[in-house]
Formats: structure tokens, sequence, C-alpha cells
């Protein structure tokens, strides 16, 4: 297949996945083929500012919508946590105007894993633990986001993070995640939105 797909080129049965993509499986290789649906590339990290009482930390912790840029990095990132787990298959136009970005990860056995395992495998890589099902490596300024026991699987001995939001934080957003470290404390919520950042 070449970068440029047609929508033939997909297999036939398609299985909804999360918030952004629907799932092929192709057989012959035994892998997810994973499609962006409705121009929703995932969620990228990041701060705000909200109005608060003068004792209060303004920035808060937001999750927006991701651009098809921010995406593909993403996928970048994800491939220096996991090796080899992502392979651009190409991009794909369902519809008139519409774009899509096709990748493919290998089939997993899903065996359930716990939020301490998840915890005790992210630390054993240096990371910290900023909030629930999120982590901060100092070491290469890496985040990883969205952690949780639906987006990591068991895999043999290890674990596999598939389907998190790796980024590397930067201006107050990094500020933020070492404040946040430095002072022992977490980020409590998480809030998504579906509007884009400006």
């Amino acid at each position: 297949m070449g970068l440029l797909l047609r929508p033939d080129d997909l297999p036939a049965k398609v299985v909804r996945g999360g918030q952004e993509h629907d799932l092929f499986h192709d057989s012959a290789r035994d892998r997810f083929l994973k499609v962006t649906r409705d121009g929703i590339f995932g969620l990228s990290p990041g701060i705000e500012l909200a109005l608060v009482s003068a004792h209060e930390d303004a920035r808060r912790f937001h999750l927006w919508e991701a651009t098809p840029l921010e995406y593909l990095e993403r996928l970048d990132l994800h491939n220096s946590l996991v090796p080899g787990l992502n392979a651009l298959e190409g991009v794909v136009e369902p519809g008139e105007g519409e774009l899509a970005i096709v990748t493919s990860q290998p089939r997993f056995d899903l065996a359930p894993v716990t939020a301490a395992e998840i915890d005790a495998w992210f630390g054993g890589l240096g990371f910290r633990k900023v909030a629930e099902a999120a982590y901060y490596r100092a070491a290469d300024n890496l985040g990883v986001f969205d952690a949780h026991d639906k987006n990591v699987v068991r895999a043999g001995d290890t674990l596999v993070p598939f389907d998190v939001i790796p980024c590397r934080p930067g201006g107050g957003f990094l500020r933020f995640i070492e404040d946040t470290l430095a002072l022992g404390h977490s980020v409590q919520a998480v809030r998504r939105v579906t509007t884009p950042r400006k």
C-alpha cells in the first residue's frame, strides 16, 4: 500500500474504537488498523488559566482536541516509549474534503492490569506520578497521560501502554508539572473540551 489510501484498501469489517478511531483487523498481519474518524485526532495536554481567588493557583491541567500534526507526534513519542508499537499506514479520504490517518498496532490479548501495576511499571522506568493515570520523566522530558487500565495491557511480563497520550511538555505546562512535583502535589482534575486551542 502507498501512503494515499482509498477507502476500499481497508478491510470491510469495522469495530468502533475509543473517541477517535475505527478499528479494522488485518488478519494477514494480525494487526489492528486504526483509522481516525470525524476529524478527531485524539487529545493534547496543556494548561489553561482560570479565574480563582488570590490564594489559589490559576493554572489548570487541560486536554484539548489534537491537530493531525500533534497526533503524528504523539505516535512517534509512543514508539519511543514502546519501540515498534505504531506503524503509519497512510491517509485516506473517507468523504469529500475529509482526512483520516491510518495507523496499525499489533493485536494484543487483553490481560487486565491494576492501577497499582501501572504505577509500578512507570515508576520502574523513572517516571513520577503527576495525577491519576499521568506520569512525567524529567530525564528526557516525557509526559504520559491517560495511562489507565483501559489503555494499558499486559503482554507477557511487561505492560504495553497502547493508547496513552505522550508529550514533551514545554513552557508554562512544563513549569506547572515541575512545580506540582516539587510541592509533592498531584493534579486532581482533568477536564476535556471539544474546542481546539487557538
